[in-house]
């Protein structure tokens, strides 16, 4: 999957493949918001390219129509990693939840996500 965004972030897709998908972001200085925290814009494309690289890895073009997040922990500099699984599905609709984690394993922020699958395949 070639996301030129989430390129320039720096996220790295690992793995992705029957509704799932694993991703990682390297947070450095430019990931960082007025109070040296990762900034949530950064936190969310993460979430975002996770959820498109699992809902796409179906065989029909997915987009988006919502996501939620929910931040829950701080991060600082570091890794932060990505996890999307299917939750439900349709012909038309899917539902996706993310869970963003940093290199501890604790929880940093939680998504869920709709998608709307087109006729058209990858």
């Amino acid at each position: 999957m070639k996301d030129r965004f989430a390129e320039m972030l720096g996220i790295q897709l690992l793995e992705a493949g029957n509704g799932k998908a694993k991703a990682k972001m390297e947070l450095h200085d430019e990931h960082m918001n007025a109070v040296d925290i990762a900034q949530g814009g950064a936190i969310f494309s993460l979430a975002d390219l996770t959820l498109a690289a699992a809902a796409n890895s179906q065989g029909k073009v997915a987009v988006a129509v919502n996501v939620n997040i929910s931040f829950v922990k701080a991060a600082g500099k570091g890794t932060l990693f990505a996890e999307a699984f299917e939750t439900s599905q349709s012909i038309k609709l899917a539902t996706y939840t993310i869970n963003i984690t940093n290199s501890e394993g604790d929880l940093v922020a939680c998504a869920q996500g709709m998608v709307y699958r087109k006729e058209k395949t990858f």
